[in-house]
């Protein structure tokens, strides 16, 4: 028997927001309803040609629309899911996130600090959860880190325990086979001097890192509220070539961030990120100390951009059957893949 298609708006029309449309359009249980994007170059553009899919069997030819109040989609509650990628910060993504609960729809977003907001964000957390219980749908931030390869994948993996006191991760990811974007963000071919500033200006650094660490205490039964970050540049020690030219030795290659979580004064939870030029191999590790002590590795790492696509879109079956309000992927029920056109 075939399910019904879900019914999916998009928005936000970034690149991994384009990749997101790109596998909604393949796929069969989902009925891309509406593609959204405040970018004035992109309103009233056809979306195929802005996606380049022109060719593909299946025409695309919706045209591109500012925002869900222009899209003109008339849903009982839940019958709509949003997927959304417009931003890391939850400040500035509230307004876009309660408007999609207050039309009563699901909401499934990338925004990174939403994967885990009740300790750096409370205010805006309840107030998200609390419009999402009144309307009675699930929102949900998720996405390939946070959103898995450090937090929802090791709490899947102590189903497989009797007991766990600590769980630590490592994940490398060589910036030099990912986009400009990514090089960019993790400051290759700057200063070390350029790099303090930045990290002292928050701007530096891979958002999400202790919202990962908390949500793995919090799913493990351990106060999530000590936590500490730190983070350190990588330097390139030969030259090295990236996006920006020739990363020269001294200079910066990316980024070594940790981030722990203690609770009564033990650590639980260490997540440690390399994620730089030229590092490598890729690879991700996940050590659980209990009982049995496990170790999980995956060769090559779980791919940013590709895998944050998928576990976007494989989430849209699970958060329509989540309990209303702010939820975290370890109350989800497991994404997973469906067939493609």
């Amino acid at each position: 028997m075939t399910a019904t298609p879900v019914r999916v708006a998009h928005v936000g029309l970034g690149a991994i927001g384009r990749e997101v449309v790109r596998l909604e359009l393949r796929r069969t249980d989902v009925e891309l309803a509406a593609v959204c994007d405040i970018d004035p170059d992109l309103i009233g553009a056809d979306l195929g040609t802005v996606l380049g899919l022109d060719g593909i069997s299946g025409t695309v030819d919706a045209q591109i629309v500012a925002g869900l109040a222009d899209a003109g989609l008339d849903a009982a509650v839940g019958d709509l899911v949003v997927t959304h990628t417009t931003s890391s910060s939850l400040a500035r993504c509230l307004p876009e996130l309660l408007a999609a609960v207050e039309r009563g729809a699901h909401v499934v977003s990338s925004c990174e600090e939403l994967s885990y907001p009740w300790v750096q964000a409370p205010e805006e957390s309840a107030r998200l959860d609390a419009a999402a219980r009144a309307a009675g749908v699930a929102v949900v931030g998720t996405g390939v880190n946070p959103g898995f390869a450090m937090d929802y994948l090791p709490v899947v993996l102590s189903g497989a325990t009797k007991r766990v006191d600590a769980v630590r991760v490592h994940r490398v990811q060589d910036a030099g086979q990912r986009r400009e974007p990514l090089q960019a963000k993790v400051g290759a071919g700057i200063t070390t001097d350029e790099f303090a500033r930045r990290v002292a200006a928050g701007s530096m650094g891979h958002v999400g890192l202790t919202e990962s660490a908390q949500a793995v205490a919090a799913a493990l039964g351990w106060d999530p509220a000590d936590t500490t970050e730190t983070i350190d540049p990588v330097l390139a020690e030969t030259p090295t070539p990236s996006a920006f030219g020739t990363i020269e030795p001294g200079r910066v290659a990316g980024i070594d961030q940790v981030a722990v979580v203690r609770a009564d004064g033990v650590e639980r939870v260490r997540l440690h990120l390399q994620m730089a030029v030229g590092i490598g191999p890729s690879q991700d590790d996940v050590w659980l100390t209990g009982e049995p002590d496990l170790h999980l590795i995956v060769p090559g790492g779980l791919h940013g951009d590709l895998a944050t696509a998928a576990a976007l879109v494989n989430t849209v079956g699970s958060i329509r059957h989540a309990e209303p309000g702010l939820r975290v992927m370890s109350e989800l029920r497991p994404p997973r893949p469906a067939p493609t056109r």
